[in-house]
């Protein structure tokens, strides 16, 4: 029997219907292990690494959810959890790292505590690589196989870069996920960003909430700029890798009149096979992943382009494994395992 924590997000979040941890949790469970959960903030270094935990109950895996007023609750709502125990991280065997973006200063931080003991337990994945690579922005060194691409905080700069393209482009915050705050941008001609005089706001200006005054040509923070793909509208594939080898995939499928297919947005699932086109995609990404000890990713592929890697809590097995009547959360655990006696 091993000892198993999840660090997540508040657990009445869980949406037992999508979420990957659950899976995880789950196959844990029914194999005897001991299963733990908390939140990054009830993580504490004294002498030691420890967090206020609790210990996985088979009540808390049989969740079942109905919608009220277009709210998701549960039935049991509220849920009933005991009062968590205070635990040395070191006592335990696995720690799935599970905590949703934002990667925001808490985040970090929490990756610097488990950095203390990753000599000492298997965490998934690698806490230095969890702070290290951004989502989106890791893509960066993988130049040949992803749309084209700038980073930055200057108007003028998007306004320029987006001008190229026929379909103009989509922008996107590097630190949020499912989704959020991605927006498509098409100039509306030449000299969009110089339209106005004193300080009215461009249409770019407007479009990502910018309330500067245009002459200093900036917002708040860069954000990722990519060439719009049409072809987002026959869907967005997410690849599961496993130790860089792919284990299964979904094609997500925006909602009519959107072209954002994150299942977080509504994107609806689609099946799909993985092609020789994304086993190349895979194979270029893979000696980064082993490398950095991310053992568990899940890639996004737009018309044959990586556009991003998702290493933080990536999701889609329980729509991959609906599609395909497979069971990847027995593979993933069975390698991760393994891990452990080698």
């Amino acid at each position: 029997m091993k000892q198993i924590l999840f660090i997540i997000d508040p657990f009445h979040d869980i949406n037992p219907e999508k979420d990957t941890t659950i899976l995880f949790m789950r196959e844990c469970y029914d194999r005897g292990h001991k299963i733990y959960f908390c939140e990054i903030n009830n993580m504490s270094f004294g002498s030691t690494l420890k967090a206020r935990c609790i210990e996985l109950r088979e009540k808390y895996l049989n969740i079942e959810r109905h919608s009220v007023r277009n709210t998701t609750i549960s039935r049991d709502y509220p849920l009933v959890l005991p009062n968590p125990e205070e635990i040395s991280l070191e006592e335990m065997d696995i720690i799935f790292m599970r905590k949703d973006p934002p990667v925001d200063l808490g985040y970090i931080h929490s990756t610097y505590m488990l950095d203390t003991i990753k000599d000492k337990v298997l965490i998934v994945n690698n806490p230095t690589s969890l702070r290290s690579f951004n989502e989106k922005l890791v893509t960066l060194n993988f130049q040949d196989i992803i749309p084209s691409t700038i980073v930055s905080s200057s108007l003028t700069e998007i306004e320029d870069f987006a001008k190229k393209y026929e379909h103009g482009v989509v922008i996107k915050p590097t630190t949020l996920c499912g989704g959020e705050g991605v927006v498509r941008y098409e100039p509306i001609n030449n000299k969009d960003l110089h339209a106005h005089s004193g300080r009215q706001p461009s249409a770019l200006q407007v479009l990502l909430g910018a309330d500067i005054p245009i002459q200093e040509d900036l917002i708040e923070e860069p954000k990722i700029v990519q060439e719009f793909l049409p072809n987002v509208l026959k869907g967005d594939k997410r690849i599961i890798l496993l130790d860089g080898e792919p284990i299964g995939a979904i094609n997500r499928v925006a909602q009519d009149g959107s072209f954002i297919c994150n299942f977080h947005a509504g994107g609806r699932p689609e099946k799909t096979e993985i092609t020789k086109s994304d086993k190349k995609i895979c194979n270029k990404i893979k000696p980064f992943l082993v490398k950095n000890g991310i053992y568990f990713a899940g890639i996004d592929v737009i018309d044959n382009m990586l556009t991003e890697i998702n290493i933080t809590s990536p999701t889609g097995l329980q729509e991959i494994n609906r599609a395909n009547n497979t069971k990847l959360e027995s593979i993933v655990l069975d390698s991760i395992l393994d891990k452990l006696n080698r």
